[in-house]
């Protein structure tokens, strides 16, 4: 009887070991899911910003119309620091991506001569970088769209 009591008791310890592992794993995904999502949401709530900004008239505080200016290469409003001081940040990069774990913060990006500023949140407990890209300012079809890369 000692014996069996012996091998129920090493697999009782096996079976709650091998659950431990499988929940810490889980636990583990679930963590970096979450800062995927969080940067995800952080770089569409900025790209939704600047497109409402971009569609508010420039005399009350929106953005210049592209087709009046040349984005990413003027001080008018129309470069990143620009376009993030209108949407209310104090510059284009160490925006923070709350819920994303440390360290994790986004840019915005404009290419010079570029009507279509971007997006960047990477770092933190995230496997992957997102970019959000809002195109067709100026026009009455101002989209977003993003995608995401590993780390």
């Amino acid at each position: 009887m000692g014996q069996q009591q012996l091998l129920l008791l090493v697999l009782a310890t096996v079976i709650v070991g091998l659950a431990t592992v499988a929940g810490i794993q889980a636990f583990d995904q679930g963590k970096s899911q979450a800062a995927n999502d969080a940067l995800t949401q952080r770089a569409l709530s900025i790209a939704s910003d600047i497109q409402a900004q971009a569609n508010k008239p420039s005399q009350l505080g929106g953005l210049p119309d592209p087709a009046d200016t040349n984005y990413g290469t003027s001080s008018d409003g129309t470069d990143a620091v620009g376009v993030a001081n209108a949407i209310g940040f104090e510059g284009e990069t160490g925006i923070s991506a709350e819920g994303a774990g440390e360290g994790a913060e986004c840019k915005i990006k404009i290419t010079s001569g570029d009507s279509e500023p971007a997006v960047q949140c990477a770092g933190g407990n995230a496997e992957s970088s997102v970019t959000a890209t809002v195109t067709g300012l100026g026009t009455d079809d101002i989209e977003t769209s993003f995608g995401s890369s590993s780390v």
